[in-house]
């Protein structure tokens, strides 16, 4: 078998990909045995003939030359994994996000029937309650747009994006699809689920889940654990103690509440992260920008962008860019502002929005295990305005850029409000100078990036401010040899799909014990 890549079709024309792939390798049509399309993306370099570019698997028992283009194909292989011994069926997963939803999912396939807790509600009651704060400004701090089922994840673009496509990857993506997801995202360079896309293959696993065996408990709030000779030994859960054989740990970027408690009993260090604002711009201007005037957006669907700019105070960069779709309130704190970017799977709203944000470090706010999550509180209060009750501060990028707030923009797609505020006021000056620095250079590479663009502040939940320290090789807390950190929140990870694999990695290195393994209590009751 062979990879074939960078097969270019431009966009409208009859998709012969086969006969694309036959012409390069110098092989008839009819000598290809199987073939599949492994990646499809949009070259839009030259505007006036932008193309997709297809890299294509084939099979074939004929003589293939191979080139830069051109190479044998090798399938991804498992990697070892550790057996972590549990002989109870019911192992805890501490959060319903993509981590512990897919950390779930593997255990079951390891013959687990674990107990999932979540201090959040199921995603219908959790979307109705996310609706409500964005219509009326009616915050729950336990069931917001950052806890509950389906995770952050659950009200985004729904991106699927993931660093590296590995074996543990590959298997989240194929389970998705036997989810509900299109069979298209096994493919797609920048594919996507949208929020209804996602909350709906998210209520179908875990009925699958439940089925297995599996058993959700909702309002579940982590209060306590107990450690004792290396091991948890309870937990508290509310006001209820449990002695869970093994606890993973999958509660998500934002539970500061719970890191906090955690700090007292494991090892944790403090990790950079990203901050900056939330730009928005006509997603026809994007979409001239990108693709020229005389492209079938039919065709291609909306375009979107990445952009990356070196500053004299670090690297300013666009992420989590959500064309067609809206800037969401995402606060899970009382008096607090907090933005994220969300779309539907149709992406068919008018505005294109961006994280335009940039990493921050010790340096920037402190040696401190907290000091981190205690500058992005102080970020999302800043933000705050008593007299604007969860509105969002707005600024054209024009008025940012010369340090005055402006008049208000109009369009802005975030609700349940916005008001006009010189966002310099609420970041950090180092912050600030990067951003400015940054969105000038965007402004060469998309002329009219500022004079088209308003920003919204502040983008404070990039990824986790602290990382839970874990053994390499086993997983494990460093503390604890029966709790197992996983995910975003636990600092391993950085998106829906990263987040799902590294559950669905440690989910999948747990083992039943053989006879000699299990714990002599059993083996006198056998």
């Amino acid at each position: 078998m062979y990879l074939i890549r960078n097969i270019l079709i431009p966009v409208g024309a009859p998709r012969q990909v086969l006969e694309a792939a036959a012409k390069r390798t110098g092989i008839p049509v009819d000598a290809i045995d199987h073939w599949q399309v492994i990646r499809k993306s949009i070259d839009a370099r030259k505007k006036s003939r932008v193309c997709f570019n297809y890299s294509v698997r084939i099979s074939t028992t004929s003589q293939v030359k191979t080139d830069h283009d051109i190479q044998p194909w090798r399938p991804v292989e498992k990697p070892p994994l550790p057996a972590n011994v549990c002989s109870s069926d019911h192992p805890f997963i501490i959060g319903c996000g993509p981590a512990g939803l897919f950390a779930a999912l593997a255990l079951v396939q390891q013959g687990f029937q674990p107990w999932l807790f979540d201090r959040g509600e199921p995603i219908e009651v959790r979307t109705k309650k996310v609706q409500d704060f964005w219509q009326t400004g009616t915050l729950d701090e336990e069931s917001n747009v950052q806890f509950g089922e389906g995770g952050a994840g659950a009200f985004s673009d729904g991106k699927l994006t993931a660093r590296s496509r590995d074996f543990f990857a590959e298997k989240v993506y194929n389970h998705l699809v036997e989810f509900g997801a299109d069979p298209a995202i096994l493919y797609e360079a920048l594919p996507h689920l949208g929020t209804d896309g996602l909350q709906s293959i998210v209520s179908s696993l875990r009925d699958y889940l439940i089925q297995a065996g599996c058993a959700f408990h909702w309002n579940a709030h982590l209060r306590h654990i107990r450690i004792e000779a290396g091991k948890i030994t309870e937990v508290q859960i509310n006001h209820d103690l449990y002695h869970p054989e093994s606890v993973i740990l999958a509660i998500g970027n934002s539970a500061r509440d719970t890191f906090q408690m955690l700090a007292t009993e494991i090892e944790m260090e403090a990790k950079p992260f990203a901050v900056g604002v939330r730009i928005e711009h006509p997603q026809n201007f994007i979409d001239r920008s990108m693709y020229g005037s005389s492209t079938d957006l039919a065709i291609t669907g909306p375009a979107t962008y990445r952009l990356t700019s070196r500053t004299s105070q670090g690297s300013v960069y666009s992420f989590c860019m959500c064309p067609g779709g809206k800037v969401i309130a995402g606060s899970s704190e009382k008096n607090t502002v907090v933005t994220n970017g969300m779309s539907y799977l149709a992406r068919g709203g008018k505005w294109a929005n961006s994280a335009i944000v940039t990493a921050i470090g010790p340096k920037e706010f402190g040696p401190g295990l907290f000091s981190g999550m205690q500058l992005q509180q102080k970020i999302e209060r800043a933000a705050f305005s008593p007299d604007h009750p969860y509105a969002a501060p707005i600024q054209k990028v024009g008025d940012f850029m010369k340090h005055t707030a402006g008049n208000m923009p109009k369009g802005a797609t975030y609700r349940p409000k916005v008001y006009a505020r010189d966002i310099h006021e609420i970041l950090p000056t180092t912050v600030n100078s990067a951003l400015e620095q940054g969105l000038s250079y965007f402004d060469k590479r998309i002329p009219g990036f500022i004079s088209q663009g308003h920003i919204i502040a502040p983008e404070t939940r990039t990824s986790s401010p602290v990382r839970i320290l874990r053994n390499r090789e086993t997983f494990h807390s460093l503390t604890a040899t029966n709790l197992f950190p996983i995910g975003e929140g636990a600092g391993y990870a950085g998106g829906i799909i990263s987040s799902a694999a590294d559950g669905y990695k440690i989910g999948s290195s747990f083992c039943k014990p053989t006879q000699n393994q299990l714990p002599a209590s059993m083996l006198q009751n056998h």
